[in-house]
């Protein structure tokens, strides 16, 4: 939050408000990874990836993603 604060030139509080109604509202949907699920198989198979809830090991890439904080992505 603090880094896109910063390159947006607008406090934390407001960016956490804008993120929280694009939540709400149903534009973005923050993503949640967990280390256990499908390892690998068909999405279609892992219960976590095909309800949109938690991200498998077999779904991240090698290494998964450390150090990435939060995310979102856009919802179509």
């Amino acid at each position: 939050m603090e880094m896109l604060s910063s390159e947006l030139d607008m406090p934390v509080e407001k960016i956490k408000r804008y993120i929280e109604f694009l939540e709400r509202t149903g534009v973005i949907k923050r993503i949640v990874f967990s280390g256990s699920g499908c390892g690998g198989q068909s999405c279609s198979s892992c219960p976590g990836c095909a309800t949109g809830g938690k991200t498998c090991a077999g779904c991240m890439p090698e290494g998964g993603f450390q150090n990435m904080g939060v995310m979102w992505e856009v919802v179509k």
